[in-house]
C-alpha cells in the first residue's frame, strides 16, 4: 500500500479531537500537577497532554508512511525499534515537560517522584498505545479500499482488454469477406468493382478509426452501415433488398461499434443469395429503445464451419459493458431476426 507522506484531512481531524478530549479525560481522572490548582494549571495541563498526543501522532504516522508494510524479518525489525525508540523519548519528553512545569515547584514530594514518574510513563505509553490502534484502524481501512479500488481497475482492464479482442475480431474477418466478395466480383466482371474497393478503403479506414470506441450513436453506424450496403448491392443487385427504417428522434442513442454491420454480415454469411431465392433485410425499430435486422430465413447447408459467430460476440461486448441479455434472437421456419438494445449512456 503506498501511503502519502502528508497527513489527510480525515488523519488531522481524528488528531485533532483525540488530542482534545484526551487531556479533558486525564483531567478528570487526576494526574500529579493536581496540587497546583485554578486556570493557570487546567490551561497548562490541557496544552501539554494535547501538544505530546499531536506530537506522538504525528511522529507515529511518519514512522508508519517511511517504513510502510514490509514483508522481511529485517525491516520488519526496523521499524519496530523505530517505534519503540520514538516513542520512548516521547515519553521521556512527557516526564521532564511535566517535572519542570509542575513537580519542581512541590519540593516536599521528591520521596515520591519515582512512583510519580513510572505513572506519567504509564499514562504516556497507553496514550500512545491508543493512538497506534486508532492509526491501524484508520490504515486499515484505508488499505480495505485501495485494494478495492485496485482490484476494480484491474477488473476494469481486463474488461476493456477483452472487449478490444473481441472488437479486433470483427476487423480481420469483415476484411477476409470483403476481399472474397471482391473476388467474385472480379471474376464476374461486375462493373462495379471498381467502386467496391473505393468503398471498401473508405469503410477500412472507419473500421481503423472507430475501433478505439467502445459505443457509437446510432447515426454514426448507420452512416458506415449505408457504405456496406452499397458493397453488397454492387455484388448482389436485384438478389439482395436491404430496407432501413430508423425514427430520426433515437439517432443519438448508442450502441457497439459495428454492431448493425456485424449483423447484415452474418445474414450474408449464413444465407443463401441468389436470383431464385434473394434475400431481404431489414433495419428497423419494433420496439422503443431497441433496434431489430430482420431477414428472410433461406439458410446456407455448411459443412464443419461454426456458425454464430458474429452474434456471439455482440452478446459478449454487451455483457462487457454491463447490459447483460440485451441480444434477442429469434427464428422460425421463415424469419430470422435480431434485436439488440440501444443505449443513453
Amino acid at each position: 500500500m503506498q501511503l502519502t507522506k502528508s497527513m489527510t484531512k480525515t488523519d488531522w481531524g481524528v488528531a485533532l479531537l483525540y488530542a482534545s478530549v484526551i487531556p479533558v479525560v486525564d483531567m478528570i481522572n487526576g494526574d500529579p500537577g493536581r496540587l497546583v490548582q485554578g486556570w493557570n494549571y487546567i490551561i497548562m495541563t490541557w496544552l501539554l497532554v494535547f501538544s505530546f498526543n499531536m506530537v506522538c501522532w504525528v511522529i507515529n504516522t511518519h514512522i508508519r508512511v517511511s517504513y510502510g508494510y514490509p514483508r522481511d524479518i529485517r525491516s520488519r525489525l526496523r521499524k519496530v525499534f523505530a517505534v519503540v525508540f520514538a516513542n520512548a523519548v516521547l515519553v521521556s519528553g512527557l516526564i521532564l515537560a511535566v517535572d519542570l512545569m509542575f513537580l519542581s515547584k512541590v519540593h516536599t514530594l521528591r520521596l515520591n517522584y519515582p512512583k510519580i514518574y513510572l505513572l506519567l510513563a504509564f499514562r504516556g505509553v497507553v496514550g500512545i498505545g491508543l493512538i497506534y490502534v486508532i492509526q491501524t484502524a484508520i490504515y486499515s481501512k484505508a488499505k480495505a479500499q485501495e485494494i478495492s479500488l485496485q482490484n476494480q481497475m484491474l477488473k476494469t482492464e481486463n474488461i476493456r482488454s477483452q472487449f478490444e479482442i473481441l472488437k479486433q475480431q470483427i476487423s480481420p474477418h469483415f476484411l477476409f469477406n470483403s476481399l472474397a466478395t471482391l473476388h467474385s466480383m472480379i471474376q464476374l466482371n461486375n462493373p462495379n468493382s471498381a467502386m467496391f474497393v473505393i468503398k471498401l478503403s473508405e469503410m477500412y479506414r472507419q473500421l481503423l478509426v472507430k475501433r478505439q470506441q467502445d459505443l457509437v450513436t446510432l447515426k454514426e453506424e448507420l452512416a458506415f452501415v449505408n457504405d456496406y450496403v452499397f458493397m453488397l448491392t454492387a455484388r448482389f443487385d436485384k438478389m439482395l433488398k436491404i430496407k432501413i427504417d430508423i425514427p430520426e428522434n433515437i439517432m443519438q442513442m448508442k450502441l457497439p461499434t459495428f454492431s448493425l454491420q456485424l449483423l447484415l454480415e452474418n445474414c450474408m454469411k449464413h444465407n443463401i443469395v441468389s436470383e431464385e431465392k434473394p434475400l431481404h433485410i431489414k433495419i428497423f425499430t419494433a420496439t422503443p429503445g431497441t433496434i431489430t435486422v430482420e431477414n428472410n430465413l433461406q439458410a446456407k447447408v455448411t459443412h464443419g464451419e461454426k456458425s454464430g459467430y458474429g452474434l456471439e460476440n455482440l452478446d459478449q461486448r454487451y455483457n462487457l459493458l454491463g447490459y447483460p441479455d440485451s441480444v434477442d434472437v429469434f427464428s422460425d421456419d421463415d424469419t430470422f431476426r435480431v434485436t439488440i438494445l440501444l443505449l443513453n449512456t
